[in-house]
């Protein structure tokens, strides 16, 4: 690729992808700036021209927005490579791909780069930042109302799922009414560790979908009189079932 150099004194800079990429940290600017003051700038940024976005020409920042504020700030020139993007998809695509071999991106930083072009996203958002439920969960709820407890220890196929863009909302009324219930069952089971309460969440999920009939106000008086059992549950699924299942006999 052509390294080409942007004069730190040029009128048109590079514009910012703010709404998909990760916000700037100034500290990280300044650890970037004080490196560039004693090896200079060893790397170059990422920009491509993406039409899509605002109809424009415009440059933008696809890897190294940091490193362009630190040497905006030493006041030296800006070596860049310009590569092709295609599309929306495209563009995430490569930001997540560029970002493995940096700072690798966490699942929010997909949700929010995708929630930039898909309202499906914005909704997962919204319900995860609503309910005290872990995002995997939130995601496979919204998706088709089930809730495994195979994510429970390694990531599985909710995450690709979220990663790859392709996440959609199915019965969302079904699944806020879910949410509803969950956030009722977790007023009274004790809460304990991450992965019991995830745990104890995959297991009710999966129990009360396997029934015919579900009444939840009694369900929730049921659970009441008998929370204390899962202080006593392990972390294996079956154990969980067993004690979700004593409570309908």
């Amino acid at each position: 690729m052509k390294v080409e150099y942007l004069s730190p004194l040029s009128t048109k800079g590079f514009s910012m992808l703010a709404e998909i990429n990760r916000p700037v940290s100034p500290s990280h600017v300044t650890k970037i700036a004080n490196s560039i003051n004693r090896m200079g700038v060893i790397r170059c940024i990422v920009v491509a021209e993406l039409p899509f976005i605002d109809g424009t020409n415009d440059k933008y920042i696809i890897d190294g927005q940091h490193l362009y504020h630190a040497c905006l700030r030493n006041g030296v020139e800006i070596p860049y490579v310009t590569i092709d993007i295609k599309d929306h998809e495209d563009l995430i695509t490569t930001l997540a791909l560029l970002n493995t071999s940096s700072k690798a991106w966490v699942t929010k930083d997909y949700l929010k780069a995708w929630s930039a072009i898909h309202t499906d996203y914005v909704l997962l958002n919204k319900y995860f930042n609503t309910y005290d439920i872990e995002v995997s969960q939130v995601a496979e709820i919204l998706l088709d109302n089930t809730c495994s407890s195979k994510h429970i220890c390694a990531a599985s196929g909710v995450y690709r799922t979220l990663k790859k863009g392709t996440f959609r909302v199915g019965d969302e009324k079904a699944a806020v009414e879910t949410f509803n219930q969950i956030t009722d069952c977790l007023k009274i089971v004790p809460r304990m560790d991450r992965m019991s309460n995830k745990l104890f969440i995959a297991t009710y999920v999966t129990v009360i979908r396997t029934l015919r009939a579900y009444n939840h106000a009694e369900f929730l008086d049921i659970l009441e009189a008998n929370k204390d059992k899962f202080k006593l549950a392990t972390l294996d699924p079956n154990a969980y079932k067993k004690v979700m299942m004593s409570l309908f006999v």
